[in-house]
């Protein structure tokens, strides 16, 4: 991991609990969907350290290098599923709170921080009760690292 520091929630509270909840969906498994109107802008996750799990790029080789079992391959396939790519930190984050259930849209409702910050998204426009919250995939940074599994991370490989 990069020597950057984290821009971490400084609020005892995530706001992801006030704002969604998750539920089925319609585009794939489960979702995230507003139980309230989100207006453009707001930042509705924005993660304290304790909502996700940072793992470096040699984490991540030797977590791969044991991808033999079933079992493992089971954790690899959640892990991936479940976690993003964060260039500043060169590191893959895996979301332990409900921000992993965002869907993919390449015409999302909502995305990143205008100041680039990956440990929030905010509204790009309203978000009406009930509708659910996606992002565009496709506007999250690839690495070399992770080219091996880049079906997990690119919309166009679905």
């Amino acid at each position: 991991m990069k020597d950057t520091e984290i821009p971490y929630n400084p609020t005892p509270i995530n706001p992801i609990n006030e704002y969604s909840e998750v539920k089925q969906s319609v585009i794939h498994g489960l979702g995230l969907f507003a139980k309230k109107k989100i207006p453009k802008g707001t930042r509705f996750w924005w993660a304290r350290p304790q909502d996700v799990l940072i793992i470096s790029r040699n984490q991540f080789l030797i977590l791969d290098s044991a991808n033999t079992s079933t079992s493992m391959k089971d954790f690899m396939h959640n892990l991936l599923t479940y976690s993003f790519y964060e260039r500043d930190q060169d590191a893959l984050i895996f979301c332990l709170d409900n921000a992993k259930f965002v869907n993919h849209s390449f015409n999302p409702n909502s995305g990143a921080s205008k100041d680039g910050n990956g440990f929030c998204s905010v509204a790009l426009k309203d978000i009406l009760l009930g509708e659910e919250i996606t992002e565009d995939y496709s506007k999250y940074t690839l690495c070399s690292w992770l080219k091996k599994y880049k079906k997990y991370f690119d919309p166009c490989c679905w």
